[in-house]
């Protein structure tokens, strides 16, 4: 089988020529083969020359045809223009054209227009569709691979009819996300109406109405050690400053953006709010990964199911400096003096006695647990990031009950009486897309001493004040208040 590729400007005659006679071989022999490329004259020139470096030819005008190796496969036969393809039709299959100049001009008149109205219906038919935009950065993150199936899904996002999907990574390379864009469209979802991928920054952000920042990978290992990192904390000071201005340039304006990671999390919330004139409503902070660390540690010690621990609250500094709050929490089915039926709860803790171990050994415990798991995986604990974002994300549409508790990092304007410049984590409960305070919570001096620490600790970071000593202080200050909770 022959197969020809002619390309031309759209308002070329001799493309309009040779477009004709292709066509007329195509009717007469049943091998011959022929696919036409229409290009705009405006954006013929950087095509060519595009095709030409990609494939090693020497050409420079209107049009330009090559010959596919359809059964030996690899990159095609340069045939030449015009003239070249003319021959090569007299030669191989005795039939010229004998078409007139006059008549040459009026197709590639017509030609244009029709391409022209052709762009328009195509443009129109886009508009007709209304994605919804989701960027996420740091996309080769593993977190992103285990985020996508769910996250593009009904389940979650169910008021969407169609999602626009942007991967974005500075630091990964055109392949490595060309890969992912095909695995993402290989599931074939219902709701995914496109996928870009984008490696600079100048597009970042545009029409986003989600935006998920994820951990980035340079910042992989001991999230102890990232948070003491004095150089990493500028490059993410520096890197989130410019995430905040982008975004409250591009993104729409009721945008809803998520971030996520095993540390500095607080502390990139904090400079996105400083950079970003968007209203700090629509910015949180994931603590919810670290609260189900928490219920799991609580649950592995009363041998009950993580999921049968509930209203655990994080407060502070996700990740970092932060304290594991029980005072709301509750078990269900403790096989222990009480009993009752599957919807029966008891206060934790009314059933664990020990406060030293609540104060100090339960805080350890849960505060060590992310180091564990890259100690054994080589990774952070990724699959429970994935949760923590979706579980966040189908709270924030409306999909949870409007009495259920979420530990989430946000500037605490008007909440619990706390620090209102940097982000902390705080409980919260979602109702119609928004956050309120948890009703009748109290938060007494030791926590709020426990806060205000966590909020001086961020605003060092964040100036590049912090040093090692002052941190081993604040933890040493800590501890010695870590002997009641509210």
């Amino acid at each position: 089988m022959a197969k020809f590729v002619l390309a031309g400007k759209t308002n070329c005659p001799y493309y309009a020529k040779a477009e004709l006679l292709a066509d007329r071989l195509q009717r007469s022999l049943p091998d011959f083969r022929i696919h036409k490329i229409s290009i705009l004259p405006d954006e013929w020139q950087d095509w060519l020359e595009e095709t030409c470096v990609k494939n090693g030819w020497n050409h420079e005008e209107s049009p330009l045809v090559w010959r596919e190796l359809v059964h030996q496969g690899g990159k095609g036969v340069f045939l030449g223009g015009f003239c070249d393809f003319l021959e090569h039709c007299q030669n191989y299959y005795n039939i010229t054209s004998d078409m007139s100049e006059e008549l040459m001009q009026n197709i590639a008149e017509e030609n244009l227009v029709t391409k022209l109205d052709l762009i328009m219906e195509d443009e129109h038919r886009a508009s007709l569709v209304q994605p919804l935009h989701i960027w996420i950065s740091s996309a080769l993150n593993t977190t992103c691979n285990m985020l996508l199936p769910s996250l593009l899904s009904a389940d979650v996002l169910s008021q969407a009819s169609a999602i626009s999907l942007h991967l974005l990574d500075l630091e990964g390379n055109e392949e490595e996300l060309q890969s992912l864009m095909m695995e993402t469209e290989d599931l074939a979802l219902p709701l995914l109406h496109q996928v870009t991928i984008h490696t600079d920054l100048r597009e970042a952000f545009q029409k986003a109405e989600i935006v998920l920042l994820l951990d980035e990978r340079s910042l992989e290992g001991d999230p102890a050690e990232r948070g003491q990192d004095q150089k990493a904390i500028k490059a993410v000071v520096d890197l989130y400053t410019e995430y905040g201005r982008l975004i409250g340039t591009r993104a729409n304006n009721n945008v809803k953006v998520i971030v996520s990671g095993g540390s500095l999390v607080n502390l990139k919330c904090s400079v996105l709010l400083k950079a970003c004139s968007i209203d700090s409503s629509h910015f949180v902070a994931v603590a919810t990964q670290l609260e189900n660390q928490a219920r799991a540690a609580i649950a592995n010690k009363l041998k009950v199911r993580t999921s049968e621990v509930t209203d655990v609250i994080v407060w502070g500094d996700v990740g970092d400096s932060f304290y594991v709050d029980l005072q709301r929490a509750n078990v269900f089915n403790f096989d222990g003096p009480t009993k009752g039926p599957p919807f029966f709860s008891q206060p934790i803790l009314e059933i664990v006695y020990e406060r030293e171990w609540v104060e100090k050994d339960y805080q350890e415990i849960v505060r060590s647990q992310e180091a564990a798991v890259i100690s054994k995986t080589g990774h952070g604990a990724d699959m429970s990031t994935a949760n923590g974002i979706l579980t966040l994300l189908k709270a924030w549409n409306g999909t949870s009950a409007p009495t259920q508790m979420f530990s989430v990092g946000i500037l605490c304007t008007d909440l619990y009486d706390l620090p209102t410049d940097v982000v902390l984590s705080v409980p919260v409960v979602f109702k119609n897309g928004r956050w309120s305070a948890l009703p009748g919570l109290t938060v007494g001096d030791d926590l709020k001493h426990k806060l205000d620490l966590s909020a001086s600790q961020l605003r060092a970071k964040i100036s590049g004040e912090v040093t090692t000593t002052t941190t081993q202080e604040n933890n040493t200050t800590t501890q010695e208040n870590n002997k009641n909770t509210t």
